[in-house]
């Protein structure tokens, strides 16, 4: 690996652990420990089911929610099953097909779900702000360009 990919690769874990740090600092005690008690992977379903719903605010079905996250449906159960009986999810059967289950976000998890949408947003704006128009044009270029590469990397995952 060249230098300059090496310090690339540097850079991007370390604005990561920066970005865990500076969230951790910016909740209450009780926040973080809520927080803290979701895995990685336990948050980042959370986001995904929280973002899936606004498209379909009905829920959605684990095999979909499955396939969004590249994990098996059985491993998905799991994880839902933990985070209803945490209250972070709601798992029920729908509507139009009773034969169907449908999961979403619960309202505890919409609160957690707004603090770290609103967190997440606080720090761009302000991270944009001393920024000129035309470094954040590149900027939102070459993020648009890294999150598509690795979203053509986890496609046939």
């Amino acid at each position: 690996m060249e230098q300059g990919e090496n310090n690339f690769q540097r850079l991007i874990c370390d604005c990561a652990d920066e970005l865990r740090d500076y969230w951790l600092g910016y909740q209450s005690a009780q926040a973080v420990k809520e927080i803290m008690s979701l895995s990685i992977s336990q948050q980042r379903m959370m986001r995904k089911v929280w973002r899936m719903n606004m498209e379909q605010p009905d829920g959605v079905m684990l095999k979909e929610l499955a396939e969004k996250l590249s994990l098996s449906c059985s491993a998905v159960s799991v994880m839902v099953d933990t985070m209803v009986k945490r209250g972070i999810l709601v798992r029920e059967a729908s509507r139009d097909d009773r034969r169907k289950v449908m999961i979403r976000v619960s309202e505890g998890g919409l609160k957690f779900a707004r603090v770290y949408e609103q967190f997440f947003d606080d720090v761009c704006k302000e991270f944009a702000s001393e920024q000129s128009r035309e470094e954040m044009e590149v900027f939102i270029k070459i993020l648009n360009k890294l999150n598509i590469f690795l979203y053509n990397k986890t496609e046939g995952v």
